[in-house]
């Protein structure tokens, strides 16, 4: 499956939103969540909610398999971004990019692939 830029984008915003959402937890016991960011924040989810729920859904007919390979390998970046401390988040954006510098050595060198789920 070839995905073109605007699915390439919603699938972006995915992994943005839940970032965002992991992060807003983090607030929810805090008095400026609960006084201003809360109200803003739900209204966000429910405006990205509708617009990011239709194309999804477009992709995800074309070929489930791929969008829920996506989705888990996103899921699992959110995991370990969320659980990093600042000197692993400056760690990890250095490994990004020495990756986009040199993306045929990692391609010959590490593996990441897909798998066929059931």
């Amino acid at each position: 499956m070839i995905m073109n830029d605007t699915q390439l984008n919603y699938l972006k915003t995915v992994l943005l939103s839940q970032l965002l959402l992991e992060a807003n937890d983090q607030l929810k016991l805090t008095t400026q969540y609960k006084l201003n960011i809360k109200n803003q924040i739900n209204k966000l989810d429910r405006m990205l909610e509708d617009v990011v729920r239709k194309e999804y859904d477009t992709i995800y007919d074309t070929d489930p398999t791929m969008v829920t390979n996506i989705l888990n390998r996103i899921e699992s970046l959110v995991d370990k971004i969320k659980g990093s401390s600042i000197d692993e988040l400056v760690m990890i954006e250095a490994v990004v990019d020495k990756y986009q510098e040199n993306k045929d050595w990692f391609q010959e060198h590490a593996s990441a692939e897909f798998l066929k789920i059931d």
